[in-house]
């Protein structure tokens, strides 16, 4: 059983330096995207690399969390809500920072003292503006339209964030302070920071690879920033941190953000962070942990929902160096000064202070730990995957060099025995290439076709959907809205699955195709085989991106007539009125997953045909070498005596390959 990581890795590295030397020896004609998409895994991989996302809704105590976290305080926890910036942490051998502005301007600066007030000066918002959503204004205003703001601009956005008025403030002052903010730094737009890059010399060596992001704040209608998005669909783990006091557990905020596009597509590596865990008894924390494992368990694993308390682990890593004298004095300090929060005092069985056994007491309540093993659990299940797909990547390259020597050995024998045939075979292989490019042209536009079309299996298998909804709704009897809550999950869970399983398909198709054209006594299919990887489907969503969004309308804060008048709950009212709500909702999801696949579907058909006609124009000039070549008899023995050598070699790294690979994927099902 494999269960040395560090270990396992530097012989998958082994491996990969072997593959190297094979390729470059053989010279075989691997795109350039291919081998960038190799080695960048590769590298990601010696590096440990592992990327977390820290999102939060305003107030979450993100920074704090991220300061305990990492067993240093980095960041100010005294500012009252972060601005727009993105702020990248991660390990180098001096504390530095980097800042971004919006036109572009970098700033670097070194050490503690200009890097903290840098900071308190540019992490924190103004306390006149701490009421209004900062972010979004400089992010949909400021910087997208510099110092030419239009009216109609300022007043499209005044309506679109009434939602994001938490603090209450009437419509006319609500308004007032957003255009104010908005006159005050429209002519300074340019010294906005949109991003802060900060290095740390990390003692703890597990630290070293982590790489953190924390975002700016999501906002009450649980959306985010396109750039926030790309870090999302990149991260290796994303932690939402959601604050136990203060606020219900169950939010339209984190539902929208459960819901949005990036989340979804890496809903698996979702934490729920619940902080200011010691506020609550024991009783209570158990019962929040259930509430949330009911609201959230269908998306987030139940070991990914963990209650925490960010002050409590700073206030560890404040005394862990400290004697029991130190501790006792500074327990003294805080007390005189009003500082001596109630977690801090040891209970009655600790009057006689013991250091280990008090902070074991504080550790059960900062419930780190519970953080770190879940993380690690996750994060070595996240680097055992890398290891597999590496290898995999590694047996297809390796397949593709061996059935190409193997074809070449077989010509340069058939170029001493019989020059004329030889020409002969290597028109008809010509040819058969030729006819698989048009013959895979014309199939691949059928398979798109067949998807996209208005009667196309998109289309219907989305209508399948919402009637399947409609029909299970109908057959629940007495309105039972708690029935209709559960399809609805199960429904909306199973639509977001569409897009991926479609996705696949197509691709599928697209392989089983070649396959059926391909005639494997002349022409070897994985010579032929596009290199389909992780990284062209990124390209293609990229690609495909910019066409997927749609214009949605808002509701605006409309201050109306106060009418009073009796009124009387009604279930089968509030049912109807749920029931239509979730089939809109249902709706927007098939309908934003059908304008994605049909531009997936014909973005993929371009990619497909570009690469199979690269790997054919490859193969046709390897052919031309031979038809070319001046070599003697004796000259050809060597040749595929070398080339003989290189396929025992491959074989025998094949086989490594495989038994490492299928140790991995065992190990990490």
């Amino acid at each position: 059983m494999i269960t040395n990581y560090k270990q396992i890795k530097e012989e998958v590295l082994e491996m990969y330096q072997e593959f190297l030397a094979i390729v470059n020896e053989v010279k075989f004609p691997l795109d350039n995207k291919s081998m960038i998409a190799l080695n960048n895994q590769a590298e990601n991989i010696r590096k440990d690399k592992f990327l977390l996302m820290i999102a939060g809704e305003a107030k979450s105590g993100k920074s704090t969390f991220i300061n305990a976290f990492l067993g240093q305080e980095i960041l100010p926890m005294d500012v009252k809500q972060c601005t727009s910036a993105i702020v990248e942490i991660k390990y180098g051998e001096n504390f530095t920072l980097t800042a971004t502005y919006a036109d572009g301007r970098t700033k670097k600066l070194n050490g503690d003292i200009d890097i903290k007030e840098f900071l308190l000066k540019n992490a924190a918002l103004n306390d006149d503006y701490r009421e209004i959503p900062v972010t979004t204004i400089n992010n949909e205003i400021l910087i997208k339209y510099k110092d030419r703001i239009p009216e109609r601009v300022i007043t499209d956005l005044i309506n679109g964030v009434q939602a994001e008025n938490i603090y209450g403030l009437s419509n006319i002052e609500y308004s007032k302070k957003i255009r104010s903010y908005i006159a005050k730094n429209k002519d300074n737009w340019a010294d906005i920071v949109t991003k802060m890059e900060i290095t740390y010399p990390f003692e703890d060596e597990s630290l070293r690879g982590v790489e953190i992001v924390d975002s700016p704040g999501v906002n009450a209608q649980g959306r985010v920033g396109d750039i926030t998005n790309e870090y999302i669909e990149n991260a290796n783990a994303i932690m939402f941190l959601k604050p136990i006091t203060g606020a219900a557990l169950e939010s339209t905020s984190f539902r929208n953000f459960l819901e949005s596009k990036s989340v979804e597509r890496n809903g698996n590596a979702l934490f729920l962070i619940l902080t200011r865990a010691a506020n609550e008894n024991a009783e209570n924390l158990e019962r929040l942990q259930k509430e949330a494992l009911k609201l959230y368990g269908n998306t987030i694993q139940p070991s990914q929902i963990i209650c925490v308390d960010s002050k409590v682990e700073l206030f560890i890593n404040k005394i862990f160096s400290m004697t029991v004298d130190e501790i006792e004095e500074y327990l003294d300090e805080l007390d005189n000064c009003g500082r001596l929060d109630a977690f801090i005092a040891p209970p009655r069985s600790m009057r006689i202070l013991n250091k280990e056994k008090y902070i074991e007491f504080l550790k059960a309540k900062s419930n780190f730990l519970a953080v770190d093993h879940a993380l690690n659990i996750f994060g070595r299940k996240t680097h055992y995957l890398a290891l597999s797909e590496l290898l995999g990547r590694m047996l297809k390259v390796y397949k593709r060099i061996q059935d190409e020597l193997e074809e070449r050995i077989e010509l340069y024998r058939l170029k001493v025995k019989d020059p004329t045939e030889l020409a002969r075979q290597i028109a008809e292989i010509k040819r058969k290439l030729n006819e698989i490019n048009v013959k895979m042209s014309k199939t691949v536009d059928e398979i798109v076709t067949r998807y996209t079309g208005d009667s196309g299996i998109i289309r219907v298998k989305a209508q399948s959907e919402i009637n399947d909804f409609t029909a299970c709704v109908d057959s629940i009897s007495n309105d039972d809205i708690n029935e209709l809550e559960k399809i609805s999950f199960r429904k909306i869970d199973e639509a977001k699955r569409f897009q991926e399983e479609m996705e696949k398909n197509i691709v599928a198709e697209c392989n089983a195709a070649l396959i059926a054209l391909s005639d494997e006594n002349k022409i070897k299919y994985s010579s032929l085989e596009p290199d389909f990887t992780a990284e062209t489907f990124a390209e293609i969503k990229q690609k495909t991106e910019a066409s997927a969004h749609v214009q949605k309308p808002y509701t605006s804060g409309t201050t109306f007539k106060k009418t009073h008048y009796y009124s009387e709950y009604s279930r089968s009212v509030h049912f109807r009125l749920i029931k239509s709500s979730i089939q809109t909702r249902l709706k927007s999801i098939q309908n934003e997953a059908i304008n994605n696949l049909i531009d997936f579907a014909n973005e993929t058909a371009v990619t497909y045909i570009e690469e199979l006609s690269a790997n054919a124009k490859a193969t046709k000039e390897e052919l031309d070498r031979i038809m070319e070549e001046k070599k003697n008899a004796e000259e050809i023995a060597e040749a595929i005596k070398t080339m003989q050598n290189i396929i025992n070699r491959i074989s025998s790294s094949m086989k490594t390959v495989s038994e490492w690979k299928g140790g991995i994927d065992s190990n990490v099902q």
